[in-house]
C-alpha cells in the first residue's frame, strides 16, 4: 500500500454536470447539499482508489464496459478494506423486479471480456438487485468469478428490510439480514436490533463503540446480521463525516489526503459508510469497512 503521498485519479475528473441526479447506495436519489457547478462526481474516489491500489489498467475498462451497457450513474460502487488491502464491490439495482432492465444475465454478458462466470441464475425471481466482488485477482488472465450475491426483500417485516443470498457453483447460500432505520425518528430502535446480536455480550456493551456519535447526523442506519459477524451502516453522511470514518478505520493515507485535498469539490455529495464487527474476549473487532457511491 503507497505512503501518504498524493496519488491522483488514472482518469480526468469528472465533473458535475446542469440536470445530474445524485444518488445513495440504495441509488435512492437526493438532493445536493449546495450548488454543484465546479463539483465532482463520487466516481473520482473509485477511480483514485484503483490507482492506489495499483489496478487502474485493470478496472477502468469494466468501469468503462458497464458504463456502456447500462449508463452512467446506474452502477453503486463500494470500496472496502479489510486486512490491508483494499477490494470493491459493485451494486446493480433494478426495483422493477420482473419487469427489470439491468439483470445479472446481462451484466454476466458483458463481464465476459474480463471474467469467465459460468453462475445461472432464473430471471423469473423477484430479486431487486446484485452485486459483485472485485480484487486484484481480476489482474489474473484466467479469473473466473464464482460466487455473486442477490438481493430480495423481506416482506412482512415492521421495518424496512432485506435479504442476501451468495450464489455459488454449489447454489444458493443465505447470507446476511439488513434492517433499514431513520437515524433520527428510528434510533432507539435501531440501538435495540444491534445490541440483539448472536455476536455481542450484553452486559456492559457500550452502544457508542459501534453507533459512533460522531455519524449520529446521517440520515439512515442500516443494521445487518451475518454469518460471523454484524455490520452497521451510516447512509447519507457528509464528506467530512467521510474523512472522519477513513481516518477511524485507517484506510490508506493516499486515499484519505485525496479526499481532504478535494473535500471543497465533494460537500455537495452524501457517502454511505459501514463496518463490518464482532465481539472477541470483551473488545469491539472491527473486521472491514467501506465507503461508497455511485458511477
Amino acid at each position: 500500500m503507497p505512503d501518504g503521498s498524493l496519488i491522483e485519479s488514472p482518469v480526468d475528473v469528472e465533473l458535475c454536470r446542469p440536470g445530474d441526479r445524485f444518488f445513495d447506495y440504495c441509488l435512492w436519489e437526493y438532493p445536493p447539499r449546495v450548488t454543484t457547478k465546479d463539483k465532482w462526481h463520487s466516481s473520482n474516489l473509485l477511480f483514485q482508489s484503483f490507482a492506489v491500489a495499483g489496478l487502474a489498467e485493470t478496472l477502468l475498462p469494466v468501469c468503462e464496459a458497464i458504463r456502456r451497457a447500462i449508463g452512467n450513474n446506474r452502477t453503486v460502487w463500494g470500496v472496502k478494506y479489510a486486512n490491508g488491502t483494499l477490494s470493491w464491490e459493485f451494486y446493480f439495482y433494478d426495483y422493477e423486479r420482473l419487469e427489470r432492465q439491468v439483470s445479472l444475465t446481462s451484466l454476466l454478458e458483458t463481464l465476459k471480456p474480463f471474467v469467465h462466470c459460468e453462475l445461472q441464475y432464473s430471471e423469473a425471481r423477484p430479486y431487486f438487485m446484485f452485486s459483485i466482488d472485485l480484487d486484484e485477482s481480476w489482474a489474473q488472465p484466467d479469473k473466473t468469478l464464482d460466487e455473486v450475491n442477490i438481493y430480495v426483500g423481506n416482506i412482512g417485516s415492521q421495518v424496512s428490510s432485506g435479504i442476501s443470498y451468495a450464489l455459488t457453483p454449489s447454489g444458493l447460500d443465505f447470507d446476511n439480514l439488513y434492517y433499514f432505520f431513520d437515524a433520527q425518528s428510528e434510533y432507539e430502535t435501531a440501538q435495540e436490533k444491534l445490541a440483539c446480536s448472536a455476536h455481542l455480550d450484553s452486559p456492559g456493551l457500550a452502544l457508542d463503540a459501534i453507533l459512533w456519535p460522531q455519524l449520529r447526523e446521517c440520515e439512515i442506519l442500516v443494521v445487518a446480521n451475518k454469518r460471523e459477524c454484524d455490520g452497521v451502516y451510516f447512509s447519507r453522511v457528509g464528506v467530512e463525516h467521510l474523512l472522519w470514518f477513513m481516518q477511524r478505520m485507517n484506510f490508506s493515507p493516499a486515499l484519505v489526503n485525496y479526499v481532504e485535498a478535494n473535500r471543497q469539490y465533494l460537500d455537495h455529495l452524501l457517502f454511505d459508510v459501514g463496518v463490518d464487527y464482532r465481539m472477541h474476549n470483551g473488545e469491539i473487532q472491527r473486521l472491514k469497512a467501506a465507503y461508497y457511491g455511485v458511477f
